[in-house]
């Protein structure tokens, strides 16, 4: 972000806010994540590993997929999905001679051209993965990244099948709506092999840190996926509103990639730790003001008016805001009226972690609680935190639009994407968003509706 003149802003505010969030809600699983073991008999993977849990996991998920497909491919392109019938290969570059593959268009009978990839090669319709990469992921992602990444190959062999030909950012991000929706499926218990637990989902959503493209990256290169905000709400919306959502993708559909250009005086440079915290005030000031004095395009201005709170450093201990109770990291201190943050305790680390806007982001989420309280509403309970955490992702979206007078910085590439990381580090737990049961998965769906669908029902 690159820092401008200070102006000083009022908000005015009065009316509801309200939103609406996906719960995760599933069905009791066995640990470890599977029903019984898939086998041969079921789908044959060629070149597996006696043993290897990642190739266990793997077949599971991918005769649940075709499971899925088979009865969702009609619904959506019409007639059968059928086999993938170039098969499934496994290979681990350390093990796998050149001679074991089979001869392909995509690859040129060297493996270690397969080298920490896993890919969906139409010309063979066939799906190839290496094991020892998926592995390394799990360990850092979790297991159900593996399963994903065979749902996302999926996902491209049916493309294929409905004859689909759409450049790769929209190919890539419906794919991965495409295994959001298959993940629903998977969560209500309906897979015969593999089962995910809700709790899996938020260190699996971490993944985009590997999976998205890098900030800057230009949206019409010919392999572009989407930057992690792309890839993740992308998700999340298959896992909320299902294939046909997915099916509907194309290049209309709202992006945040966007090619860097430092011409652009839009833009700006990452701000150290104390600029973070300046600018965060200024922007959430400027975004409220404007909310209720000339709106946003397509979101008119709100009613009613009132002051901003002060935004002050220091521990917010229960006993500095109410008199009691345990101290927390973030808070929006009824007794005085102020936002009040732990900079040693969270957003320092969130800033050197994360990045400049992850300062912003939380910080968004006690001042709307503040707003809440002026239009004399709950600041506590699922209600207020989707609320809170949903308006934080419509000020992101007016922010990365240009759409903020007066915000005194341009966005700089992965703001967005600072934010979504930001909610999934440190939104769960009682020392940011206290009395929230909230998994990260569910906080970054509020914040992607905010985004999204802009006001959040104001």
């Amino acid at each position: 972000m690159r820092v401008r003149p200070t102006l000083v802003a009022v908000v005015a505010a009065t009316s509801v806010l309200t939103a609406c969030t996906t719960q995760v809600a599933g069905v009791a699983t066995p640990a470890g994540g599977v029903r019984m073991d898939a086998t041969d008999a079921d789908l044959v993977v060629e070149l597996v590993e006696d043993g290897d849990e990642t190739d266990r996991i793997a077949r599971n998920a991918l005769a649940d997929v075709l499971d899925y497909w088979d009865q969702t491919f009609p619904q959506l392109y019409g007639g059968e999905f059928g086999e993938v019938e170039g098969g499934f290969w496994s290979i681990d570059p350390d093990e796998t001679d050149d001679d074991e593959l089979p001869r392909s268009a995509c690859f040129d009978d060297d493996v270690d051209e397969l080298a920490e990839n896993a890919l969906y090669c139409p010309t063979d319709d066939r799906i190839v993965y290496d094991r020892a990469w998926l592995a390394d992921l799990s360990e850092e992602y979790g297991p159900f990244l593996v399963a994903e990444v065979m749902a996302h190959e999926m996902a491209h062999a049916v493309q294929d099948a409905a004859g689909l030909d759409d450049p790769s950012i929209v190919s890539e991000t419906q794919a991965e709506c495409f295994a959001g929706a298959w993940t629903r499926w998977v969560v209500e218990g309906n897979s015969r092999h593999f089962a995910v637990r809700p709790a899996e989902l938020d260190d699996y959503l971490l993944g985009y840190l590997y999976f998205g493209d890098p900030p800057g990256s230009d949206p019409e290169d010919p392999s572009a996926h989407g930057s992690l905000f792309d890839q993740l709400s992308a998700f999340q919306e298959g896992y909320a509103d299902g294939p046909q959502a997915c099916a509907a993708f194309d290049e209309d559909r709202v992006y945040t990639l966007e090619p860097f250009d430092p011409d652009d005086e839009r833009r700006g440079d990452d701000l150290d730790y104390d600029d973070a915290l300046d600018f965060a005030d200024r922007l959430l000031a400027a975004f409220w003001r404007q909310a209720v004095t000339t709106g946003f395009p397509g979101d008119p201005p709100l009613e009613g008016v009132s002051a901003l709170p002060d935004v002050e450093e220091g521990e917010p201990s229960g006993s500095a805001c109410t008199g009691e109770g345990p101290e927390v990291d973030l808070a929006y201190c009824r007794a005085d009226d102020t936002v009040r943050f732990d900079g040693p305790g969270l957003l320092e680390a969130a800033h050197g972690e994360v990045g400049d806007f992850a300062v912003v982001a939380l910080l968004g989420l006690p001042y709307a609680m503040a707003v809440r309280a002026r239009l004399g509403l709950p600041t506590d309970g699922e209600q207020a935190v989707d609320s809170a955490v949903c308006a934080t992702g419509w000020m992101a979206r007016e922010f990365l639009d240009g759409e903020v007078a007066g915000a005194g910085a341009g966005f700089s590439p992965g703001d967005v994407d600072e934010a979504a990381v930001a909610l999934l580090r440190y939104g769960e737990g009682d020392s940011v968003l206290p009395g929230s049961d909230s998994t990260g998965f569910e906080l970054v769906d509020s914040f992607r509706q905010g985004f999204l669908d802009g006001s959040c029902g104001l």
